[in-house]
């Protein structure tokens, strides 16, 4: 009898060393597959970034791509290191950023030929709460050699008012055509001025959502803006992905419309 309570009391003994055994082990297995997912995971991002950058540091090169402004963009394979990253690059011409309080949103005009640009601005009931929507500077830059001129013109967007136009100079305003159908609630159209450089657009009071596209038939805005989407896989299946977006043109500050730079001094 006390034989076959010692081998019970022996089984139950080895029972439950074995369920902390296997409990202790499958804690560690999973430990080590999390670890591991995670450090895969790092890796991944990090080939996903390096691919970006690969793109972006030859994206003058891809711009001349008739692919990267097709409806599905050019893709790009980049090997970092032990990684494959998978990049889509699409290129727009139509201009559609939020631009914040302080910042400005640029327009590339150097190659455009037409004689209107289209500005939407203040979209949908978020950018039309408060005090209203954004007000707006809107500068172009033009001019074939340096010293470069400038004209300004300035849109109230405050809620219940209509587009009211201050300081009128330049080439000229007009009305849209038509009100938005995009979801924006701002509208105006600009005129060129002889030889165009860039277009840019300053929100006050609020910031705002711009758009701004050629309403010239059959001439578009030059490149404005691309996508840049990278993804990469790594051996244990983990994915990660980056997504940029870039405008064709570097932002200058805001004090660049207040100090134009000629190849002499400076004009105020």
């Amino acid at each position: 009898m006390k034989s076959g309570q010692i081998l019970i009391l022996v089984l139950l003994i080895v029972v439950v060393a074995l369920a902390v055994g296997l409990s202790v082990a499958s804690r560690n297995i999973v430990n080590l597959r999390t670890s591991t997912q995670t450090k895969e995971s790092q890796r991944a991002f990090g080939a996903a970034e390096g691919g970006i950058e690969d793109v972006l540091s030859r994206l003058n090169s891809l711009s001349g791509d008739a692919a990267v402004l097709s409806s599905g963009g050019k893709d790009v394979d980049v090997t970092v290191g032990d990684f494959l990253a998978k990049v889509n690059v699409k290129g727009s011409k139509v201009y559609e950023s939020k631009v914040e309080l302080g910042e400005v949103g640029q327009i590339d005009l150097k190659t455009f030929s037409g004689t209107r640009v289209e500005i939407h601005w203040a979209k949908g009931s978020t950018e039309n709460s408060g005090d209203g929507p954004a007000s707006l500077e809107i500068g172009e830059i033009f001019g074939a050699v340096s010293p470069y001129a400038m004209s300004r013109w300035y849109f109230e967007g405050q809620a219940g008012r209509p587009n009211e136009t201050l300081n009128l100079s330049g080439a000229g305003t007009f009305p849209c055509s038509s009100p938005p159908s995009d979801g924006y609630t701002k509208c105006i159209q600009v005129g060129m001025a002889g030889d165009p450089i860039a277009l840019r657009v300053k929100p006050f009071w609020a910031s705002t959502t711009v758009k701004v596209f050629s309403v010239t038939a059959g001439i578009d805005l030059p490149v404005q803006t691309y996508d840049i989407n990278s993804s990469a896989t790594s051996t244990v299946g983990v994915t990660r992905a980056v997504q940029v977006k870039r405008t064709a043109l570097p932002m200058m500050p805001a004090v660049f419309d207040y100090a134009l730079f000629s190849e002499g001094s400076i004009v105020k």
